[in-house]
């Protein structure tokens, strides 16, 4: 694919998605108690295959904090791994179809995720991945929780910043030591 036309369809997402939540303002928020009192979680799979090992840590702690019901993943194929350790959650798969060319989920996808309420929203994507930025923020978790990047203020209200000298297994086993304190 022509790098530039890609790099000028994302740009051009970004807009689109920075206009779609211009009016959208987030509370100011006790992080202390956020966590601890959530009910719900929405969990952002990697988008690329070789990241779903290391996001095991994350997973674990998801599941000793909620009920698996109240645990919705969402992946592209490559994320069926997760079935196995979370059986009893929602899951959602994102199909390439459902991806527009700007690179934003489409409507019909964001409905779907609209449907169920959310109390915490994390995106496990180290690199940032504007379709899993948008469906973070479009989530309307009250807690968004990604990887600090360029453009994401956007869409997290909390961001973590990556420490790339380390190995991709020990940020997620930071973020998953982050959670545990709240």
């Amino acid at each position: 694919m022509n790098i530039p036309f890609e790099q000028a369809r994302r740009y051009a997402g970004m807009l689109k998605a920075r206009w779609e939540h211009r009016k959208s303002r987030d509370s100011v928020v006790a992080f202390n108690a956020a966590l601890s009192s959530a009910h719900s979680a929405l969990l952002i799979m990697p988008l690329r295959r070789r990241e779903f090992l290391p996001t095991v840590t994350v997973i674990e702690l998801l599941k000793r904090r909620f009920q698996e019901e109240n645990i919705t993943i969402i992946s592209d194929d490559h994320g069926r791994e997760v079935v196995r350790i979370l059986p009893r959650s929602h899951f959602m798969h994102i199909i390439d179809a459902e991806i527009t060319p700007l690179f934003l989920p489409t409507p019909a996808l964001v409905r779907r995720i609209r449907e169920r309420h959310y109390d915490v929203a994390i995106d496990l994507n180290l690199d940032f991945e504007l379709p899993s930025a948008y469906i973070c923020k479009a989530s309307n978790a009250r807690i968004r929780i990604g990887f600090k990047r360029d453009r994401s203020d956007l869409f997290y209200n909390f961001q973590i910043h990556p420490d790339l000298k380390k190995e991709r297994k020990h940020l997620y086993d930071r973020v998953a030591a982050f959670l545990e304190k709240f």
